[in-house]
């Protein structure tokens, strides 16, 4: 035994003082009485008892001396090596995964959550704490996170077990049970208690938690030895979940969407329900579902708008988890393709890029052009038209401009130019007419030429052209190449050697099929850009700034001030807001723990330093823009299945945690200070209550 307040000792001194007042004997005087019967009488009672009056008197001074002992011994806080060596360092593991989110039946509270019940027992585990336990606690889904390190402060590993709060992110406790083990082992009586429904876990960790401490050869000690607990929250299984909401462009209508919805019944019995559609809130489609124990069904729906919006699938059923019952997809809205046809006058192409409803036609005469877009556009990225909207293509036809930027072009038939006119910057040489031109070959596999078919083609007028090196021929007239395909990182060119005027190929089905390929492949864009995430991974979006848009000729100078920096502001479930600085002209958002719609708009930081900035009008929006919708799905067939995983029957125990029963819950000193208290009642009532009375 040793003390943490040795010096405390020095207290005991006090027994001096205490036994002299037992010593002291008062001086009696001498008082003249009229007779001395009844004190004779008073005296023979007092000789009779004076000895149990003595041995009165020196008990009272032994519960006082020993009063002052247990007074001074729990001010110099004994410890002992017993109770040292028994403190225990708990390390609780609270699984916060989407599963946790069941609703049990046999709860006594209504509503009450696996989560919830796991929280309860960890705070019925923190009651149960001795003075020299330590705890930390760490909560789980599929990154660990440690809320509050090792501590035996009551009240803030409560604050710590309260502050966690449920998600839906999928189940993985390894990770969890890794940074525990790595926590225990430095620990010299450690205990890993872990509170989850168990419903997933992976053989690796299952062989972790069956394996014992093995000593390591090199070192005569072995590593202290981990107890295992593991409280399973939960037994109940029904529930019917979606395990898949996915959206694609449709197959057979460039303007609509598909969507594929997944449904699973993992409970044990059979269900009848009905799933429900919505876009933008507004119910869509109806339709009943009928799945046997274990059964999935897999279903496309159709006919969506073109504006895009917000999806959502919704299970008409009750069950023991709420979470997967409801699934979220985005359909972006699909902007039209601004297109430049530059020509003097071709009604066939014209109507054949008049009939794309995808495309947004702009049509100029050569003069037009070289007036109205080479000045802005000579150096830019992309034309500019009026209004300074870039072309995402430009169809040259029977014209060759002066100059060329990046960008996607289509070239049909573009006259010869002299050495000292021609522009440097295309690298097709074109020669003399071809004689008798017909197709011979083309390249049915390539996306500009499927569904075509190009035998017989009446052409009139052809001319020999050679193409670059880095150029990809797709279609021939024997040897000659007549179609080819240039691409470089910054520009992206379609040739043409055929006057389609003085031929049959506008007559043709295969016409518009070929100018509506060429479009789509300048774009890229076989799929649709798809806003989905699942629950727990990280947001990631580029964010375009000013200057990137622009042309050189339109950049700022170099002393002109810099753009604002940008901000994020993001409304997730629930109207919770973030707002996040924008940093390299990329946003990261790892906030994606609840399924639901993410909303993104990006505005101008504002500096509320600058005093002297005129305050923003009311008629100028603050966002720049009206907002990119991410979806967030659990949509994980293993987490819908939320029974036990059989594996981990035999290692679990009872849910129930019992509080407030530990032996030395509290420091010695505060056993000494009640039992001195105790003492002092004692000695009130065999002594000092006597004489009062």
């Amino acid at each position: 035994m040793n003390f943490l307040s040795p010096t405390s000792l020095l207290l005991f001194g006090l027994a001096i003082p205490i036994i002299a007042l037992y010593i002291l004997r008062l001086r009696r005087r001498r008082e003249p009485v009229s007779t001395l019967m009844f004190w004779e009488e008073l005296f023979r009672e007092r000789q009779t008892t004076s000895l149990f009056q003595r041995l009165k008197h020196l008990l009272s001074l032994l519960l006082q001396l020993l009063f002052l002992a247990l007074l001074v011994f729990a001010i110099a806080r004994p410890q002992f090596a017993f109770i040292t060596k028994s403190a225990r360092q708990l390390v609780l593991i609270i699984d916060q995964s989407a599963s946790m989110n069941a609703i049990e039946d046999e709860v006594e509270v209504e509503g009450l959550t696996r989560l919830a019940s796991a929280k309860e027992s960890a705070l019925r585990t923190v009651d149960g704490l001795r003075f020299m336990d330590e705890m930390t606690v760490i909560s789980s889904h599929t990154r660990p996170v440690i809320h509050i390190p090792f501590t035996n402060h009551q009240k803030s590993l409560r604050e710590a077990i309260d502050a966690i709060q449920p998600t839906d992110i999928s189940t993985n406790l390894e990770p969890a049970y890794d940074l525990a083990h790595a926590i225990a082992q430095t620990k010299p009586n450690p205990e890993i208690i872990i509170f989850s429904d168990f419903q997933s876990i992976s053989e690796e960790l299952l062989a972790k938690l069956n394996s014992k401490t093995e000593q390591d050869a090199n070192t005569e000690k072995s590593d202290p030895e981990i107890k295992r607990r593991l409280i399973r929250m939960g037994e109940a299984n029904d529930n019917v979940g979606i395990t898949q909401f996915r959206v694609r462009k449709s197959l057979v209508n460039a303007f609509d969407y598909q969507t594929l919805l997944r449904v699973v019944n993992a409970s044990e019995t059979e269900k009848r329900f009905n799933v429900e559609l919505y876009f933008d809130e507004n119910l869509f489609d109806v339709r009943p579902y009928n799945l046997a124990p274990g059964e999935s069904k897999s279903e496309i729906f159709s006919n969506f708008a073109f504006e895009g919006g917000k999806l959502k699938a919704v299970l008409d059923v009750q069950d023991a988890l709420a979470t997967d019952n409801t699934a979220y997809a985005t359909l972006p809205k699909r902007d039209l393709i601004p297109v430049l046809l530059v020509t003097v006058e071709n009604p066939f192409l014209q109507k054949a890029l008049a009939v794309d409803e995808q495309i947004k036609l702009t049509v100029l005469t050569p003069t037009e052009y070289e007036t109205d877009v080479l000045p802005v556009g000579v150096r830019s990225p992309n034309p500019y038209g009026q209004g300074k909207q870039p072309y995402q293509v430009v169809i040259f036809d029977r014209y060759s401009p002066p100059t060329l930027g990046d960008g996607n072009y289509m070239f049909i038939y573009p006259p010869a130019a002299s050495p000292e006119t021609a522009n440097p910057e295309l690298k097709f040489h074109i020669g003399g007419a071809l004689e008798t031109p017909i197709i011979t070959d083309w390249e049915r596999t390539h996306p500009i030429l499927q569904h075509v078919h190009l035998e017989n083609v009446q052409i009139g007028a052809a001319y020999q052209v050679t193409p670059p090196p880095t150029a990809q021929v797709l279609a021939r007239s024997f040897e000659s190449p007549v179609l080819f395909i240039d691409v470089t990182p910054n520009r992206k060119i379609v040739f043409a050697a055929i006057n389609i005027l003085e031929s049959d190929l506008p007559l043709r089905i295969a016409f518009p099929v070929i100018i509506a390929n060429t479009i789509q492949w300048f774009q890229q864009r076989s799929e649709i850009q798809e806003h989905h995430l699942r629950t727990g991974e990280v947001l990631k979006q580029r964010i375009e700034s000013v200057d990137a848009t622009l042309p050189p000729a339109l950049e700022p100078e170099t002393d002109s001030p810099p753009d604002p920096p940008k901000l994020a502001k993001i409304t997730g479930p629930g109207d919770e807001t973030w707002e996040i600085p924008i940093e390299r002209d990329e946003l990261l958002f790892d906030q994606t723990q609840r399924a639901g719609f993410y909303e993104l708009k990006i505005s101008e930081a504002v500096d509320a330093t600058v005093e002297d900035a005129p305050p923003p009008t009311t008629s100028e929006p603050v966002e720049e823009n009206s907002g990119t919708v991410w979806s967030v799905n659990l949509a994980d067939e293993t987490e819908s299945h939320i029974g036990t995983d059989p594996a981990v029957e035999d290692m679990l125990e009872a849910s129930v945690t019992s509080g407030g029963t530990a032996l030395l819950r509290y420091p010695p000193w505060v056993y000494l200070v009640f039992l001195a208290v105790g003492l002092s009642v004692v000695e009130w009532f065999l002594y000092q209550r006597r004489r009062i009375d």
